[in-house]
């Protein structure tokens, strides 16, 4: 599961990784973002040619009759299959949220041991589903985007068993093209960078209280 991510970098950094200049129409610094706030995320959907950056909460009630709760993940084998997630999946409502890196809390030696993820050589750019019209002057209750995870095959972060969907740049750029039909989104879903791009190490148990943030969040600590 993908319960916390930081975005901290410059707005100039995704879009050279990218190779795009994004429409700002939001912005967000913080190195401990949880589901319930809001978040950048990149898309297609007010203009296809056109690449914007807005920011939108993270948690949606994608379709009745299930209203009762949010998510915030949506498993890589059920996107296009459950009721659920289907309707977003069919009209193409794909986004991406930029990330510098994300935590999670595997149990290693009995203890849940928070542990900061990122690239080795640059931004994270997460495949996400959208639930929210950008632009729209009401929206549903619940709106906003979810983002999928997939197995982390014991290769990520031990003791740890999913993982956010991290596309490469050019695949993010395609993810995001509303010419792409679901056919080819679930063929790019499958193909994310491999456990080697990443790295991982133990941060402080700080970064588990939503109200902390700075860059001594994402600093490596020794356990005892």
């Amino acid at each position: 599961m993908c319960g916390r991510i930081a975005q901290f970098s410059p707005f100039e950094v995704w879009e050279a990784e990218l190779g795009v200049q994004c429409v700002h129409s939001g912005t967000r610094q913080s190195y401990n973002i949880a589901p319930d706030d809001s978040p950048v995320v990149l898309h297609r959907l007010r203009d296809e040619d056109v690449t914007s950056a807005e920011c939108v909460h993270w948690g949606c009630k994608p379709c009745r009759p299930y209203p009762t709760h949010f998510v915030v993940n949506a498993r890589v084998d059920r996107v296009a299959t459950s009721d659920y997630f289907k309707p977003l999946w069919r009209r193409r409502r794909r986004v991406i949220v930029p990330v510098d890196g994300w935590y999670e809390w595997p149990t290693i030696q009995g203890i849940k041991r928070p542990q900061y993820i990122s690239r080795k050589d640059g931004p994270c750019f997460l495949a996400a589903l959208a639930y929210w019209e950008p632009g729209a002057t009401l929206q549903p209750d619940g709106a906003g985007f979810v983002i999928i995870t997939d197995d982390a095959k014991g290769g990520l972060t031990d003791g740890h068993d999913s993982r956010p969907v991290v596309l490469p740049a050019v695949d993010a750029l395609a993810w995001m093209d509303p010419e792409l039909t679901p056919r080819g989104a679930s063929v790019l879903m499958h193909h994310y960078l491999p456990i080697e791009a990443f790295q991982w190490w133990e941060v402080s148990l700080a970064v588990g209280n939503t109200q902390n943030d700075g860059k001594c969040l994402i600093q490596k600590v020794v356990s005892a």
